[in-house]
């Protein structure tokens, strides 16, 4: 494999020396489109002499072409006045389009570098609200976006949610690459470093069928910058100091080029994070610290009709689980579920001891992009490897081995053709995508692997059109996949079971955004996609660590826990189907969006409570994989407000029902309905000085209303020893504890920068639950033994130079 890399690797920039051999002589031409109210207008047309290309969703284009002392530049949007006019490279050119014969929406998001092609529904991170994160987890900052909630297990580790579903039904793409780890596990947190990113492109609906299976929920897309194309050296060092666990973060970047090869750009960055025991607002939350090591290098080279990137990254964290979710019988965990502060409390300490989770993840991508006059072929090879291991409390010479030890390895190529009709109103993508991946339990955990080794061998094939008029854009796309598992593992008695799966069906989408007069818009998408099991959805076995839980899967017997045969099986693919609609509108100084949406999920695979269990290693609540059909119906509301130039208010709702439809009943661990409003006053620009801020957030989050029914550990204790089961025959969903109170939070921050010739300062003082507010999050798996996080101030300094 390192031969094989290292020859992949001097392939590739091989043919970007033999391209530049000849050393033609080209620069960069780079600019933003704006629409008549200065708003950024995303994939307008854009032409320069024989070159084109469209807008990212900030109004921002780029153009590599040959040397000459002027080009011209013609720009074309649906609804707008066309322009033409001349220019000059080594500039930055800013286009004012002006409307024809009606406004268009503006639309304020960051620059978008993977195309989400039939995507209606999005939202953007940008690189504001990333540096208003910065310090928080992947999965945590995403809850800024409506629609996009988290399910935690403690305060280390967050997974995003996309309208009420997680794990195997989002997509994460990581620099173009389908990221590929043990998320199964609701408390797997995603690997990726924010700091890698320039923005996150959240798509809401399953519409992005070129990256396959798993999106039904929705797609999250990683974007780095660009990388620079001159020889010119820059980048930034940013510190994070916080209060709540006393935690400090250090992440670095730097980039340049070269001087003799031009088109050639690198880039390294680093992040370091430390944080000791976190707290509520009434005690510590011990052995809940989090230590942290990534980094990430890239390089490439672009002419006009090439570019050549590769990337690579490294991620690496261990994180404490709080030690009040271990218990060792019936009666430790009736005091862990019902007693304040939780078991084993002590006092602060940057130790991370039993239970814990290591786990590290690293990408190698290779990619390269051919431009010819009316096409663009893409083609991404990634290579990951990701190892996951999960330590309990043990004694003896097992404490120190973990429970369970995983190497996943994962090799993705990816493929397409794009092409678009002169006048770029007709565009037209086709492609095709490998994976091939392999799981292995590595020996020496003394105890039966929670999953088996498997082999998965999945290919995909698909296709997609859009069309535009003058006030329309329609797309469609359909899609074809194909996934194979090859199975081998011991059931409970120890003894090797093998299995062979193979699945594959049909995707589709179809969706259209209409213009409207007066800067509205309206868009809808329906798609229709679909899911198989994972192999942890139907061989999970035994005690999972990090979830504090006893799992089963699908294929094991509820009354023996045998391991049922493959021919025997009665399981299903989820199938889902799809509508979101988003209607936006500006009037006057007020914009506001309001997006609504229905998920139907056929044989919708989830854990369902089934009680508790003793085992030799403890008691724990215990959970079986089931299906049913599932529901879910929501609405997400945003807008702004400027009732002066330097005063914005901005409201946000998120609301969802998600309904058992089989059973009439609700469903665990589903999203509150959450409301949030911002206030934010920014004052005048100084010479020296700019960019001051004060802004204060108040969210409240309601009670889970449409909670399952709640049978507490003590009444299924009690109806144990009287030899009652209290949940034979009856396949209603339950809950161990009332969902918690509602709560409010505050939140408040104010910044300001500072320029010099040469550098730049940027300060950022926040403070998270400034009231110290006691609460607990409905979808934090912890909130059976512990109050939620109590105030955390935060200081952020970064320096761009």
């Amino acid at each position: 494999m390192r031969k094989q890399l290292a020859l992949l690797y001097l392939f590739i920039f091989g043919l970007a020396v033999f391209g530049d051999a000849q050393q033609p002589c080209v620069e960069t031409i780079r600019g933003r489109v704006f629409d008549e109210n200065d708003g950024p207008l995303f994939n307008a047309f854009v032409s320069i002499d024989n070159e084109s290309t469209v807008t990212k969703a900030d109004g921002t284009f780029s153009i590599v072409i040959s040397c000459a002392k002027v080009h011209q530049l013609s720009v074309r949007f649906v609804g707008y006045k066309t322009i033409t006019e001349s220019v000059v490279a080594n500039r930055v050119v800013d286009i004012h389009l002006k409307p024809d014969q009606q406004q268009l929406e503006e639309v304020v998001i960051e620059a978008i570098a993977e195309k989400t092609e039939t995507a209606q529904n999005f939202s953007v991170v940008n690189e504001k609200m990333l540096e208003a994160s910065a310090g928080k987890s992947f999965g945590e900052m995403l809850k800024e976006v409506p629609g996009v909630n988290a399910i935690q297990a403690g305060p280390g580790i967050f997974k995003p949610v996309i309208h009420g579903v997680h794990s195997q039904r989002v997509l994460i793409l990581n620099h173009g690459i389908r990221h590929e780890g043990q998320q199964w596990g609701a408390e797997h947190a995603p690997e990726i470093d924010p700091f890698i990113a320039s923005n996150i492109v959240v798509v809401k609906d399953a519409s992005s069928i070129k990256y396959g299976t798993d999106a039904l929920g929705g797609v999250i897309i990683v974007n780095p910058p660009d990388l620079p194309v001159t020889n010119k050296m820059g980048g930034a060092i940013q510190t994070i100091a916080q209060s709540n666990g006393r935690m400090g973060t250090v992440s670095g970047m730097l980039e340049g080029g070269l001087k003799k090869l031009k088109g050639f750009g690198w880039r390294a960055q680093g992040t370091a994070k430390r944080a000791g025991d976190f707290h509520s607002p009434t005690y510590q939350l011990t052995n809940t610290g989090v230590s942290e090591l990534d980094f990430s290098a890239a390089m490439g080279y672009q002419n006009e009709k090439l570019k050549l990137e590769i990337f690579f990254s490294h991620f690496q964290t261990e994180i404490g689980i709080l030690r009040g979710s271990a218990v060792g019988s019936i009666n430790d965990l009736l005091a862990a579920m019902e007693r304040e502060p939780p078991l084993g409390t002590q006092s602060f300490s940057y130790s991370i001891s039993e239970p814990r989770q290591q786990v590290q993840h690293n990408l190698l991508k290779l990619s390269a992009e051919i431009k010819q006059k009316s096409s663009v072929w893409r083609m991404k090879y990634g290579l990951q490897n990701n190892g996951r291991q999960e330590f309990d409390l043990r004694i003896g010479n097992l404490a120190k081995r973990p429970v369970i030890d995983l190497d996943l390895t994962t090799q993705t190529l990816d493929i397409e053709r794009e092409s678009f009709s002169q006048n770029n109103t007709f565009h037209t993508t086709v492609g095709v995508s490998v994976m091939a991946q392999s799981n292995n339990n590595i020996p020496g955990t003394q105890r039966i692997p929670f999953i088996p080794n498997y082999d998965n061998l999945s290919g995909g094939a698909y296709g997609i059109v859009k069309k535009e008029w003058a006030n329309l854009m329609l797309n469609a796309g359909v899609r074809y996949d194909y996934r194979s598992y090859s199975v081998a593992g011991f059931d409970f008695k120890n003894e090797l079971y093998t299995s062979d799966l193979l699945f594959h069906n049909f995707s589709g989408t179809v969706g259209g955004t209409y213009q409207m007069k007066n800067g509205k818009s309206f868009s809808s998408s329906f798609s229709s996609a679909w899911r198989p099991p994972h192999v942890a959805e139907l061989y999970s076995l035994g005690t999972h660590q990090s979830a504090a839980a006893i799992e089963f899967g699908l294929l094991l017997n509820e009354k023996t826990n045998e391991v049922t045969s493959i021919q025997n099986a009665n399981f299903k693919n989820e199938q889902a189907l799809k509508w979101v609609s988003t209607y936006r509108a500006k009037q006057g100084n007020i914009n506001w969006e309001v997006t609504g949406y229905m998920n139907y999920i056929f044989n919708y695979i989830y854990l369902q409570p089934k009680g508790v269990t003793q085992t030799i290693r403890g008691v724990f609540p215990y959970f079986r994989y089931t299906q049913t059909d599932a529901s879910f119906l929501g609405v997400d509301v945003s807008a702004e407000w400027s009732p002066s130039s330097h005063f914005k208010i901005s409201p946000k709702a998120s609301l969802l029902q998600a309904t058992d439809e089989t059973n009439n009943d609700y469903l665990v661990f589903i999203p509150a309905n959450r409301y949030e409003s911002s206030f934010r006053w920014d004052a005048l620009e100084r010479v020296n000085l700019n960019g001051f801020f004060v802004e204060a957030k108040v969210t409240f989050t309601d009670r889970q209303h449409r909670a399952p029914r709640t049978v507490t550990v003590r009444e299924i204790n009690e109806a144990n020893e009287k030899g009652v089961d209290l949940f034979a025959n009856d396949k209603r969903n339950s809950d161990f504890m009332d969902a918690p109170a509602s709560y409010w939070l505050v939140n408040a921050s104010t910044g300001f920068s500072l320029r010099s010739q040469k550098l730049k300062y940027d300060f950022r003082l926040s403070a998270d639950n400034f009231f110290n507010t006691v609460y607990r999050n409905y979808t934090n798996r912890l909130r059976y033994f512990a109050n939620d996080l109590g105030s955390n101030f935060s200081l952020l300094i970064k320096c761009t130079f």
